[in-house]
């Protein structure tokens, strides 16, 4: 390239050179004129002469003037108007009228209607109008000021060439290069190696492009890199306009945010400044980094027709998050136990308000005589006798060893203590358990409403704050969506919905649309899904409504099942190690045991699914389940199988290269064998699945549940 662009400027040089008509140098006018020896040859010197040779006017202090020869040599305040369009400035000038070369040294100043040219030394041809200098110029176009080593200027096309050390500094940019063309009347840069393009927030690479410094629009076509803070865009080709912020890339484009640890490929990107937005068509996918164990990576692969993400706060992330709830009336299935539950109490506790409301009225002044009667100090001397009298009776004193008499004795004196408290100070108890017996009952529940009723209003002015809190969080956020043919490859979890949402915020990955999911040995589908990675990992995962789990053993033709309305799964290792479910709960067995061969059919109200190497082992009913055996002879298909059954083992992702792979160009020709592929492996079958019904449900059953 270098060679090449020496080659093309000699050439222009040459052409001006070749193809011109020698004319001779006057001297119009001097104010002296004295012939002599200089260097052996003919000379004469004047002062203040005026030379002229077809359209210029070469000026100096004083000059020898070799008339044989055709030229003269210049000295001080050297001057040359040519056309009346370009005017050079120097201190020392040699001019040769036969070649039409003016080799200019000291200050030298070129200036056209567009530019200026400022170097020490200028080669300067006036029949093409081309000026070249190889120890550093500067030219000087409005607000631009381009630097370099060497360089030529074509006057004609307005057109400068630099090389080695080229610095273009524009108002908004600056530019670094090593071989750049400029055009100081489109104000166009052209790049033929490798550029930088810097500018207050982002930067720009390329071999091969151009740079608009009017517009601050950029075009490049070989190695380009667009850099902002932590992330870059990187494509065949790529456009860019800086005033916009908006950048786009063809094929082979690939966009990386290291700081929220995402990677975008696709063959087509629009890149948005202003919210660090990027669309990715054709071929699109996205690479999520997981951490298989504290020395091992193990990337997670989602390609979709589309991909779309972009930077936002947390407070706008949970506002629309409560206009999506708010337009899907049904909130999430925890959620929504939790305000169903709300609601109920709260209903009763009205119900309870409005029932007793008569009886507090016509009780009113009888509870409180009634009350103050049984906390005076009378009531606490009888009360601390009548415990003393109890204690007698479960066991007589002389029974007693003295360990138990000091025991009894202060117990006895930490109720009177308490009891004394309580009538001396008048406090008002609100816990049930504080209010003495003799209370009637309808103040005693009134009291008990009360605190409850203070409870939920601070826990709603908690929740109110918390809520107001998370609205106005300015923390920022990148999140991703996905629509259309969305497919998840990881090397032991592969899923494929039709759109799906990830947010950086909780690390979460929201697949929609009849999502399904495959682990090992098993199938698992729900209407929306959730998985959430901790730390770099897989952590937990939750199947909202119609979830069902579906494995096989090897070498049949029936499926283990088990559906339910709500579900949530936790992996151990990077793997899925069990499932709890919630509500309708139900399962599908075949015993492999060939002497008792059938089918169990259990309903319950929660059940829970152990996995070994992501496969199903082992399902574990809780609360009362009930089980239904059918005999293999009884077996209908309808029976075989739950409501919402689904078994697609044809549609899972078998591999990173399978979601990333481009489509090849199609070959018409009819004389063609097709290729016949090759089939792909069948998932491996689950293990036989053991079934246990527990006589009681365990506390340490309880906080494995998440």
């Amino acid at each position: 390239m270098k060679k090449y662009f020496v080659f093309i400027a000699f050439l222009m040089i040459s052409v001006g050179v070749f193809g011109q008509k020698i004319t001779r140098v006057e001297l119009l006018q001097s104010e002296s004129f004295v012939g002599m020896k200089r260097n052996g040859e003919n000379a004469n010197k004047v002062i203040k002469p005026v030379f002229q040779q077809d359209n210029s006017t070469l000026t100096c202090d004083s000059a020898y003037f070799y008339i044989e020869k055709n030229s003269f040599d210049a000295f001080g305040h050297v001057h040359i108007n040519q056309a009346d369009t370009i005017n050079i400035f120097s201190d020392l000038l040699n001019y040769n009228g036969n070649t039409k070369i003016a080799i200019l040294t000291n200050n030298v100043r070129m200036v056209d209607r567009t530019s200026v040219l400022t170097t020490n030394n200028l080669v300067y041809n006036m029949a093409s109008k081309v000026g070249e200098y190889k120890n550093g110029g500067k030219i000087v176009n409005g607000a631009n000021t381009l630097t370099s080593k060497s360089g030529f200027y074509f006057s004609n096309s307005s057109d400068a060439y630099f090389r080695y050390d080229v610095r273009v500094k524009t108002p908004e940019v600056l530019i670094l290069s090593d071989t750049l063309r400029y055009n100081s009347v489109s104000k166009i840069a052209y790049f033929y190696g490798p550029t930088n393009i810097y500018s207050k927030d982002d930067t720009l690479y390329t071999e091969n492009g151009t740079y608009n410094t009017a517009t601050d629009q950029a075009a490049f076509g070989k190695n380009n890199l667009y850099r902002q803070n932590t992330k870059t865009l990187t494509g065949d080709s790529l456009f860019y306009d800086r005033v916009a912020g908006y950048g786009k890339a063809v094929k082979n484009i690939i966009f990386r945010d290291t700081a929220q640890k995402v990677e975008l490929h696709g063959d087509l990107g629009y890149y948005l400044k202003k919210d660090e937005s990027i669309e990715v068509t054709k071929n699109a996918y996205v690479v999520f980094e997981t951490e298989k164990d504290s020395l091992s990576k193990d990337s997670t692969y989602l390609a979709a027709d589309t991909l779309y993400s972009s930077v936002t706060t947390k407070g706008e992330l949970y506002k629309l998050r409560e206009k999506r709830n708010a337009a899907n009336i049904t909130p999430p299935p925890l959620e929504k136990e939790l305000v169903d539950s709300l609601k109920k109490d709260v209903g009763e506790v009205q119900d309870s308000l409005s029932f007793k409301k008569d009886s507090l009225n016509q009780q009113n002044t009888l509870a409180t005589d009634s009350l103050k009667q049984n906390l005076s100090a009378d009531s606490v001397q009888m009360s601390t006798d009548s415990l003393s009298t109890v204690i007698a009776k479960e066991k007589p004193p002389a029974e007693l060893s003295k360990k138990e008499q000091r025991k009894l004795k202060k117990s006895a004196k930490k109720k009177e203590k308490q009891l004394a408290v309580t009538a001396v100070a008048g406090k008002n108890e609100t816990e049930k358990e504080k209010i003495p017996k003799k209370v009637p009952p309808g103040l005693a529940d009134s009291l008990e409403i009360a605190a409850l009723n203070r409870k939920l209003f601070v826990s709603d002015s908690l929740r109110k704050d918390s809520i107001q809190l998370l609205r106005a969080d300015t923390a920022k956020v990148r999140v991703i969506s996905a629509w259309r043919n969305v497919k998840v490859f990881k090397s032991d979890l592969q899923s494929k919905s039709d759109s799906a949402f990830f947010s950086y915020g909780d690390s979460t990955l929201r697949l929609y649309k009849a999502p399904i999911v495959w682990s090992q040995g098993s199938q698992i589908v729900a209407d929306t899904m959730y998985m959430q990675m901790v730390k770099g990992k897989m952590d937990n995962m939750d199947m909202i409504r119609n979830a069902i789990v579906v494995s096989t053993n090897k070498d049949s033709v029936n499926f283990n099942q088990v559906a339910g309305k709500n579900m949530k799964g936790y992996f151990v290792n990077e793997k899925l190690d069990r499932i709890f479910v919630d509500g309708n709960a139900e399962s599908i067995y075949f015993p492999e045991d060939t002497t008792n061969q059938g089918m169990i059919r259990t309903l319950a109200a929660r059940m829970r699914i152990n996995f070994s190497n992501d496969s199903l082992m082992s399902i574990l009913f809780l609360r009362k389940p009930e089980m239904t055996y059918y005999p293999i002879g009884q077996l209908t298909e309808e029976l075989k199988t739950l409501p919402n059954f689904s078994w697609k083992p044809k549609e899972r992702p078998r591999s990173k290269e399978e979601l990333i792979a481009k489509p090849k160009a199609v070959v018409n020709n009819k004389n063609k064998t097709p290729v016949k592929t090759k089939e792909k492996p069948q998932p491996k079958a689950a293990p036989k699945p053991q079934l246990t019904v527990p006589k009681k449900e365990t506390d340490s059953g309880k906080s494995n549940e998440g």
